[in-house]
């Protein structure tokens, strides 16, 4: 352990000298531009090596700390690093005109889906908003990209405690589906007009239901989870009735064991087809 430890403290040492030379190097700029956001993304990553490493320290510092909360914290801390390093990712590549590389491998679902619930309940509790997890039994693993998914999922969970009353609840549920798994995050907020669904999924599109809290919108989270959702191969809609509360869904493809004497795992049958659009359904 104590090898592993000097390895996290160099590495931290090192992006923390990285990023005083680049935020020493922004002070020059003199207004924003290229260089600016070149600069800037690539301070973000620094800072973030440094944050992912010292979370990375203190988890195994802490392995054997009598309270669960205390791993549990760090969990969800190591979590939104991870999430923040993807965006800064989809930065720097699309600065260079390339896509951000999709690493895909086997996920539990349900797992991912209970310790969101279980960062955003203390987000939930300052609006009396009570977060339910449901999922299947033996649910199947998916075959993904992690940060990816756990960026979409994010995004859901965050629009429903964002939109939702004082006083209500979110469902997250998670089922196997054919060879697909779903997932579904369930609000009981304002709902969505068919104008407004119509809206969906488009960068910088403001829909017409306002954060109940004050909290800031941009537009543009619902894009990125669609073709984050997509890149992996599943798909993303929404169900909704004006007045009666929003269901956001998406589905991926199960993980398929590998071929008997091959070391390569066989994507589900889905992989390299081409998804039929479905984007949002009416009801």
């Amino acid at each position: 352990m104590q090898e592993d430890k000097n390895q996290i403290v160099s590495g931290i040492l090192r992006a923390r000298a990285e990023l005083e030379q680049v935020l020493y190097e922004m002070e020059k700029l003199p207004a924003i531009s290229e260089s600016a956001v070149h600069f800037a993304a690539h301070a973000l990553n620094n800072y973030l090596t440094v944050t992912g490493g010292t979370v990375e320290l203190l988890l195994l510092m802490l392995a054997n700390h009598p309270d669960k909360q205390v791993r549990t914290g760090l969990e969800a801390l190591q979590q939104a690093t991870n999430l923040m390093a993807h965006t800064v990712s989809r930065l720097v590549n699309a600065e260079s005109g390339m896509d951000a590389e999709m690493r895909f491998e086997k996920v539990e679902l349900p797992i991912m889906a209970q310790r969101f619930r279980m960062f955003y309940q203390r987000i939930a509790d300052q609006k009396q908003i009570q977060c339910l997890v449901g999922s299947a039994v033996d649910v199947p693993p998916v075959w993904t990209d992690r940060v990816a998914t756990a960026a979409a999922l994010d995004n859901l969970f965050s629009n429903a405690v964002k939109y939702s009353p004082p006083g209500k609840r979110i469902w997250v549920e998670v089922v196997p589906q054919q060879d697909w798994v779903v997932c579904r995050v369930r609000d009981e907020g304002p709902g969505l007009s068919p104008e407004d669904q119509a809206k969906l999924f488009q960068r910088g599109i403001l829909l017409t239901p306002r954060p109940t809290g004050g909290e800031p919108s941009t537009g543009y989270g619902l894009a990125v989870a669609k073709e984050l959702i997509e890149k992996v191969g599943g798909e993303i809609w929404c169900e909704s009735v004006l007045g009666q509360g929003a269901c956001f869904s998406f589905r991926l493809p199960q993980y398929q064991e590998p071929v008997h004497g091959s070391d390569e795992m066989v994507p589900g049958s889905h992989e390299g087809r081409k998804h039929e659009s479905r984007t949002v359904r009416h009801t």
